[in-house]
């Protein structure tokens, strides 16, 4: 009876077996789609520097806007691509960037661009100038809700 039992383990063993780095991936797959879901991404929308003349730089349509769906994000007449991001740690995002400006003659150039979580409605933001963190970066705030939907509604105008 003992050997028929070893038998009969061996063959649920012998069929087992190949299920079970499929339930592997399956479990690995779950826990990478929550973690992907549980990263940070700052607020489509419009931020400006905080401080004397906050409302009034957001009524002039910001220093930042970001724009996921378009893969956009922009400041003063420079506007970026988003080519690639990536999560360095939690609470900050890596973006890398192809841009276009003004005074560079309409010539793409590749920049990269930090952001940081410092609370609900501020981020930290440092982005390189032709290749090299030269600037030290600074807070924006999001713009109040008036003031975005303001933009907004500017953008679908033009």
């Amino acid at each position: 009876m003992k050997l028929t039992r070893r038998k009969r383990f061996g063959a649920l063993l012998i069929l087992a077996a190949p299920l079970l780095p499929g339930v592997g991936l399956s479990l690995h797959a779950q826990e990478s789609s929550k973690t992907v879901s549980d990263r940070w991404r700052p607020k489509d929308g419009t931020y400006a520097e905080p401080g004397p003349g906050f409302d009034a730089r957001c009524g002039e349509y910001g220093d930042t806007q970001i724009d996921w769906s378009s893969n956009l994000i922009s400041g003063g007449e420079e506007g970026c691509k988003i080519a690639k991001l990536s999560d360095p740690a939690p609470g900050s995002i890596k973006l890398d960037v192809v841009c276009e400006s003004a005074d560079r003659e309409g010539r793409p150039y590749k920049e990269i661009i930090l952001l940081k979580k410092i609370d609900e409605k501020t981020i930290f933001i440092r982005e390189t100038q032709d290749g090299k963190f030269k600037r030290p970066g600074g807070r924006m705030a999001y713009c109040p809700d008036k003031l975005q939907r303001s933009y907004k509604e500017n953008n679908r105008k033009s």
